[in-house]
């Protein structure tokens, strides 16, 4: 997925070299999300952007202002609630069958659901439902962004990668250190985890993430027959063993479902 412009409001005001400025400066700080690293403050975006400090503020309080990043309480960065939704916007079938969809899973499970899409090595959350106190707060919020290989959802959008090309996506990225403690640490280590997994028809990610969090995930495909985002249930590992077929088949009805939505053959 490639970020687009933003819909007409208040980002319309900018110049089209004040968009392209901020559209870097957003990129840029979704990759810092996704490598796993502490974010970027003002001044260190900066310096990775190539622009003066000054222009980088004033560039960031600008996107925080309309709701594209937010600082957090340490002074870095993160992409925050606006960019999603204008994401989400591309496909509007799509997010709006997925809330009803994935509240009903989220409740039969008493876990969190998850609706989620991949931009290069970076796995976005569009859109997650929790049963009520049961999801820590990282679960669910709508900004997050993690690494392809190291969770279900990242597994499940690759799972129709070749070695080559999943050597080609990770080839600039450190896999040791990001994770928890069953994460791939290369390349080989992530396709024997999907050639594993897609014998099953679904991804069990146990401790990829972090630790005792386990991740069921399965792809979510066009008519065409190509991945466009992933569906997967997140919770403790302990309360999901004995359970792990019945959410395989819940799961897979609701790709289904999902794929439905992309193709446009369902209601609102």
């Amino acid at each position: 997925m490639t970020m687009n412009a933003p819909a007409p409001g208040p980002a319309a005001k900018w110049s089209a070299s004040s968009l392209r400025m901020a559209l870097r400066v957003v990129n840029a700080v979704l990759e810092r999300e996704a490598s796993g690293r502490a974010g970027f403050n003002v001044s260190r975006l900066a310096d990775e952007v190539g622009i003066e400090r000054s222009k980088a503020s004033r560039t960031t309080q600008d996107l925080c202002e309309k709701g594209f990043l937010e600082r957090r309480e340490d002074a870095t960065l993160r992409v925050a609630g606006e960019f999603f939704s204008v994401a989400a916007s591309l496909n509007p079938g799509l997010l709006r069958r997925s809330r009803a969809l994935l509240r009903r899973l989220a409740v039969a499970h008493d876990a969190s659901a998850r609706l989620s899409v991949r931009d290069g090595v970076q796995v976005r959350l569009l859109r997650a439902e929790s049963a009520a106190g049961v999801a820590p707060q990282w679960l669910t919020q709508a900004s997050l962004v993690t690494p392809c290989w190291c969770t279900g959802a990242g597994r499940a959008l690759l799972v129709d990668h070749t070695v080559q090309e999943i050597t080609a996506l990770l080839n600039d990225y450190e896999l040791i250190g990001v994770g928890g403690p069953n994460a791939a640490r290369s390349v080989e280590e992530l396709v024997a985890a999907n050639d594993r997994d897609r014998r099953n028809g679904f991804i069990v990610a146990h401790g990829e993430f972090e630790h005792g969090v386990t991740e069921y995930a399965v792809p979510v495909r066009d008519a065409g027959g190509h991945i466009r985002a992933a569906v997967s249930v997140v919770g403790r590992q302990h309360d999901f063993i004995l359970r792990e077929q019945v959410i395989r088949t819940d799961l897979i009805e609701l790709a289904a479902a999902l794929s439905d939505a992309i193709d446009g053959t369902t209601g609102p």
